[in-house]
Parts: structure tokens; sequence; C-alpha cells
């Protein structure tokens, strides 16, 4: 069982605590010459073929426009995680700084923290992550990964993205004491400033094992079901 990776604060001042393992344009045709002989330009009487009226184009079902789902691992490189995490659920997928965190389905941008202001003395709980985005997937889950080294160029809320795009590099940034991507799941609920929900509502590991070999298992169930059970809290209920 790996530990988590994050600074302790002990009279304003961090500490960090150790990890077992850290893994053109078209003109108009030219016009054709005329030869000697030739009847074109020259009026001949037709016949007005009879005309009907244009079929309105077939609309498309949706499961010929609605694009598949799709999963992949959140992180491009060696890493490894537990299948706990402390206070409450989330993973941190311990690796090297500088991987890439990428999107683990398709969605778009909802939340990102491009700056690094957690300090030891104040210990806020919503700058403990660092350099962080969030992405709500087209499946309806919200996806969070923080204490990045570095946001991905173009993401920025509102952003879409595709599964396996880069959205940041891993780092240390906020409490990390080492380099690790803190990944969490949860519903949307506010979508942006509800770091406390933002960060996990629902242990990950499950299909982070199933996405880390190529499986689709998908949070969609559980991530509803937690939520109609809970709602969506409007405050902290643990490690404020």
């Amino acid at each position: 069982m790996l530990p988590f990776v994050r600074k302790v604060v002990l009279g304003g001042v961090a500490v960090g605590l150790s990890v077992a393992s850290v893994a053109g344009c078209s003109g108009k045709p030219e016009a054709e010459p005329i030869w000697a002989g030739s009847t074109q330009g020259l009026e001949t009487p037709t016949t007005a073929a009879p005309t009907t009226a244009a079929s309105a184009p077939a609309k498309p079902s949706p499961s010929a426009t609605k694009a598949k789902i799709t999963y992949t691992f959140p992180v491009v490189g060696k890493s490894s995680y537990a299948h706990t995490h402390h206070d409450y659920p989330a993973s941190d997928v311990i690796t090297a700084c500088g991987n890439r965190f990428v999107a683990v389905t398709s969605g778009v941008v909802l939340a990102v923290s491009a700056k690094d202001t957690w300090t030891a003395k104040k210990n806020l709980g919503a700058t403990r992550g660092g350099l962080s985005v969030s992405i709500l997937g087209d499946d309806g889950v919200r996806y969070y990964g923080s204490h990045l080294s570095v946001v991905a160029d173009g993401i920025e809320p509102g952003a879409l993205v595709k599964t396996g795009d880069t959205l940041g590099k891993t780092g240390d940034t906020g409490d990390a004491s080492a380099c690790h991507l803190h990944f969490g799941i949860s519903p949307p609920c506010a979508k942006q400033g509800d770091w406390w929900n933002q960060r996990g509502t629902l242990y990950p590991w499950p299909y982070l094992d199933s996405w880390r070999k190529d499986g689709q298992k998908s949070p969609v169930s559980a991530v509803k079901a937690w939520q109609k059970k809970n709602g969506c809290p409007t405050e902290p209920t643990a490690d404020a």
C-alpha cells in the first residue's frame, strides 16, 4: 500500500512526507471556344422536363452522430497508485515530474488553476492542488488532476478535448511533497469553485485498474448513485 503524498503543516512550516515508490478560392470556369459549324450559343427549341419537389434530406440518427465514449489512463509514463487515499476518496498516481497528464475521456475543460498560490501558513483547501485542470467528460462525469508542473497551451475553460489530449505535465505544486498526480472523480455539481467536490467524491482506482489495461470501465453509474445519495455538498465534509 502506497502512502499519500502531501506536505504536513507544523507550526506554519510545510514538512514533506516520503513515498514508498515514485514511479482556394475557385474562379469561374473559362468559356469553351466556339468552332466553325458549331451550334453552341444558338437557341434551339427544347421540351421542359417534368419537375418534382425535392425531398428533404434525411435526418441523421443519433447512433450515427453520437461519438462513442472511450477512456484512457491519465498519466503517460511509468507510475503506480494505491487503492487508498487519506481523508476522502481520490487517487495519488506516483510518477516522475514532467510526465504527460492526459484527458481520460473526451469533453470540455471546466476549470484551470495555472498559478501555484498555496502557502503552508494559510494552507487553504482551495489552493492545495497547486496547478490543476478539471474537465467535464462527454459521459457527464467531472475529472480532476492537480499538483501539475505546467498546464498545456490552449487548455482553458471551454476548450474541447479528446481522449488522450495533453492537459498538462505532472509536478509537485501545491501541498505536494513529491511528484505525483492527484486524480479525482466527481459529479459536475457547481462545475467551478466547489473544490471539496472537485478533488474527488468516489475512489478512482477501480477505473484506473481498467484503463491501465486498455479496459473501458465507466464511472457513470457510480457517480450518479453517489449524487443521488449525497446531492452536491456546499462545503467540505473532511480535511477542510
